[in-house]
């Protein structure tokens, strides 16, 4: 090659070399662009980012102002165009971005002088938290998302629709939380705990608390899933249901999606109502080496702890041994729980519960360190409450007592339905809680919690899409506990009498779920704004979360559709179908089984699988 030739490539590699370092230095300097939620709050900062299709965004919380907006960056002033024609502002200068842009999906698109692009987004209707790290380079949101136990800490900001800070506040400890959510998304969902007690939804001293969740909803493209299922427990009158609210959630500057801000399910006065056995048996053992130096020992429920078992085997319970027994409630018999269903294979990571006879695992979420006598009594209760269920009739010959007598039917029905109506893929396996309180002889099953992938999508579950999808036959009877019930006719009985069309509670508490001003439309556009934003950064419209009628576009607006209908029919054949049990004369059709792909034409099975490798693509490249 002439020399002529390699100093002419060499000069156009510069050029080509200096334009990009240009392009990216303007870029730059135009992604410094920010705004301020509260011009006296620092916590409330908020930077440009980059949305999953490359592009460059400023997602603003409902309280911005986008006729009065004020901006913030390095330069003197910048220039911005869009289809309505230019401004040029100061740093701090108000203006109105409605009269230069047109907004076009919640989107405003405006042009700097350099060219580089930037795309204003708005919610509305829901408030915003921000969040700040103390150490935001060590101890920041990659730290937080990067291992379950990672801790962090720094200070929290709650911003009104009017752009007033309703909470401010030191975060002591902020973690992410949750199983599927947590392996398999990228949006994490959250646990803090605030420095002193506080309702961050009612502002209600009496139901203040210093614990709270943010829950990332990811595997619900209808962001409301939790929020419609929270609203039907209380319109049932189920005690202890976590208050809720969807929030934007802003990360160290960065708008992190649509979460839903709700209560831990815990003991406590503002919580779950009853004795603090946790707390007893770590005031009477904190000092203790037992208690710091734990030592797990495995035994067989029927023993009461007197036969050593296998660790994590079926027909045991795991305790902490050498600790010291807390004194019982005035008047009371036994000590007070908080228990939590959970899969098998998620059993052994937990230090005690117990796994019952018919290898279903119980976490003892209160106490979380059990003692012999705690664990010896709760597992035996438990495990009679099992043996009552899957009798010929609900009867426990050796102790003499019926399932209700273990455990009280009205939350028991109310909770198998709720799982039922919404196709819980976890329902009565994991996630499910119930409460004993100590001054009573008797479990109550509840409160609700985690009802993400349900109400037709089925979530990871591929294999069983078809049938979570179909609004008719039984599902939740395949799974522990109700598929013993339904056998049951005093529990058939009590099904069928609350989901009488005419003045079952059940039914007609459905009935404030659906239609144009139900709960699933009026939710579904209370967060309509901030979904726009979310699915900027997430793939929420992943397929194997998002469920809409035959023929209709994937959609936030077809999938709350599909969600109405699917409530509606179903609630109506559950309806039907029940009235027509008789005495032992009953029928429960199950699709747990279907081939999820019989019914699709060759055509709809090609189409499908295309489907499945661009999803890959999508999630693969984070489009």
């Amino acid at each position: 090659m002439k020399k002529s030739t390699k100093k002419l490539l060499l000069t156009i590699f510069s050029v080509i070399i200096l334009v990009a370092c240009l392009a990216i230095t303007s870029f730059a300097a135009n992604s410094d662009v920010s705004f301020k939620a509260n011009a006296d709050d620092n916590n409330t900062v908020i930077a440009t980012q980059t949305g999953r299709n490359g592009k460059t965004y400023l997602f603003l919380p409902s309280s911005a102002d986008l006729t009065n907006l004020v901006l913030d960056f390095d330069a003197d002033s910048i220039e911005l165009s869009a289809d309505k024609g230019t401004v040029t502002i100061a740093s701090g200068e108000a203006f109105d971005l409605t009269a230069i842009c047109t907004a076009k999906n919640g989107e405003y698109t405006v042009t700097f002088a350099d060219g580089s692009v930037l795309i204003i987004m708005k919610s509305a209707n829901v408030r915003a938290l921000f969040y700040v790290s103390d150490d935001p380079v060590s101890k920041g949101i990659a730290w937080v998302d990067a291992v379950k136990g990672n801790e962090a800490e720094g200070n929290m900001s709650v911003v009104g629709l009017d752009g007033e800070v309703e909470h401010s506040d030191k975060i002591t400890e902020i973690k992410a939380r949750g199983n599927s959510t947590f392996t398999r998304s990228d949006k994490k969902a959250y646990q803090f705990k605030l420095d002193k007690k506080v309702d961050l939804i009612n502002n209600n001293k009496d139901e203040a608390n210093k614990k709270w969740i943010l829950l990332a909803n990811m595997f619900d493209a209808t962001l409301i899933h939790n929020s419609i299922t929270f609203q039907l427990a209380m319109d049932l009158d189920m005690p202890y249901v976590p208050n809720y609210e969807p929030v934007d959630l802003y990360f160290d500057g960065v708008y992190r999606g649509a979460y839903l801000l709700c209560e831990k399910t815990e003991v406590g006065s503002s919580r779950i109502d009853i004795d603090d056995t946790d707390k007893a048996i770590e005031e009477l053992n904190e000092d203790t080496d037992a208690f710091e130096n734990q030592v797990i020992v495995t035994k067989t429920i029927a023993s009461k702890g007197s036969v050593k078992a296998s660790a994590n085997s079926k027909g045991s319970y795991k305790y902490v041994d050498g600790l010291s027994e807390p004194e019982l409630p005035d008047g009371a018999s036994h000590h007070a729980y908080l228990l939590e269903l959970e899969f098998p294979h998620r059993y052994p990571d937990e230090p005690t519960g117990f796994i019952t006879n018919r290898n279903q695992g119980v976490l003892t979420k209160n106490p979380e360190v059990l003692t012999k006598d705690t664990g010896a009594y709760i597992a035996s209760f438990w495990q009679e409450f099992e043996d009552a269920v899957y009798s010929s009739n609900g009867y426990n010959a050796k102790t003499g007592k019926y399932y209700y007598e273990y455990c009280d039917l009205d939350s028991l029905v109310k909770l198998y339905l709720i799982n039922e109506l919404s196709k819980n893929v976890d329902g009565f396996m994991s996630s499910t809680y119930f409460y004993m309180p100590a001054d009573e002889d008797i479990l109550y099953a509840g409160p609700v919690w985690d009802y993400d992938p349900c109400y037709g999508p089925g979530g990871f579950h591929d294999n069983i899409q078809v049938a979570t999808a179909n609004p008719e036959n039984f599902y939740a009877v395949n799974n522990y506990l109700a598929d013993g019930l339904i056998k049951i006719e005093s529990f058939r009985n009590a099904v069928k009498k609350t989901l009488n069309k005419q003045n079952g509670e059940f039914y007609l508490a459905v009935q404030k779920m659906i239609g144009d001003n139900g709960t699933v439309y009026t939710m579904a556009e209370n967060v309509k704004s901030s979904q726009l934003m979310n699915e900027k950064l997430w793939n929420v419209f992943d397929s194997r979360f998002v469920y809409v009628h035959k023929g209709q576009k994937v959609s936030f607006e077809n999938a709350n559709i599909f969600l109405n209908d699917f409530i509606s029919e179903r609630i109506d054949w559950l309806s039907d179908t029940t009235s027509q049990w008789n005495g032992n004369n009953y029928s429960v059709p199950t699709d747990y089984d279907e081939d999820p792909e019989e019914n699709l034409s060759f055509f709809e099975r090609i189409i499908a699988f295309f489907q499945s490798i661009i999803d890959w693509i999508m999630n693969l490249f984070k489009f």
